[in-house]
């Protein structure tokens, strides 16, 4: 794709996805985990919309960094190889746990219901909490405490094989409102609209403050999903269960008040599991 291109072509390149296999998860060693009550101030963040960590393909985890035998240098938390920064005055005890990483994992979403894939990619201990920093395969990142995460041996990993997804990062010249108007005129937000009965809402006119949390939950198919202004910034984040068949979509649209353009982020990812 390039980087001039209409946003119709854009949401119809969006329909696109395939399908996958299914896996077992395996065992974890004895994880440093504390039984303290008040949650550790680096473990529970969320951040699906973060597109500093773009998809990535679980099969190519060779390709994925991931520092540890140590803590994280400031240079390779901003260069999106770490996303734990600990203060080691105040912690100095903080360390990086002794594990191979990066490793494919799985953890579930109490708000959606559902269990998402990720890559974890940094391991530490303080003050007897172990905390995972993890990349989701759709894009995106989080932290959880590691009694949270599922690990997945590398046969299940194997038996999953390649995840698909369409990833597309472009520039538009045009306003918020005009993308949407725009974006209000196709197949897929019509779609939307009949399936999660918001007609209204995706053939409206711009409002920042309008937003819209979709749920769906029907025989073979559940779906949970938000379309709003998070932080400034136009989200559509939209996950699909159908009958174990995990399937995600994902727009994040950026803009430059300097330049008046646009940063579009878009993906579509599948992945399949028995749930």
């Amino acid at each position: 794709m390039t980087n001039r291109f209409s946003i119709l072509t854009v949401i119809s390149m969006l329909m696109m996805f395939g399908a996958c296999g299914s896996q077992e998860t395996t065992q974890e060693p004895e994880p440093v985990v504390s039984n303290k009550t008040e949650p550790h101030r680096y473990g529970g963040w969320y951040c699906p919309d973060n597109f500093g960590f773009v998809p990535v393909d679980i099969k190519k985890l060779d390709e994925i960094p991931a520092i540890t035998d140590r803590l994280p240098t400031q240079q390779e938390l901003d260069d999106n190889m770490s996303l734990i920064k600990v203060d080691t005055v105040k912690y100095p005890d903080a360390k990086a746990l002794d594990m191979e990483l990066p490793r494919v994992a799985r953890i579930y979403s109490e708000h959606k219901g559902m269990e998402e894939l990720i890559i974890v990619i940094q391991a530490i201990v303080v003050q007897k909490d172990t905390v995972v920093g993890y990349r989701f395969a759709n894009g995106g990142n989080g932290s959880a405490w590691i009694s949270d995460v599922t690990f997945l041996s590398k046969d299940d990993v194997a038996d999953m094989g390649s995840q698909p997804f369409f990833y597309s990062k472009s520039e538009l010249k045009a306003s918020t409102e005009d993308i949407w108007r725009a974006i209000g005129k196709t197949n897929y937000f019509k779609q939307l609209g009949e399936k999660f009965d918001e007609q209204e809402f995706f053939s409206s006119e711009w409002n920042s403050e309008s937003n819209a949390r979709l749920n769906l939950d029907t025989d073979g198919e559940k779906a949970a999903g938000y379309v709003g202004m998070v932080f400034g910034n136009y989200y559509l984040h939209i996950d699909y269960d159908r009958d174990g068949f995990h399937y995600s979509e994902k727009l994040l649209m950026i803009e430059n008040h300097e330049d008046k353009y646009h940063r579009v982020f878009l993906c579509k990812w599948t992945v399949s599991w028995g749930l």
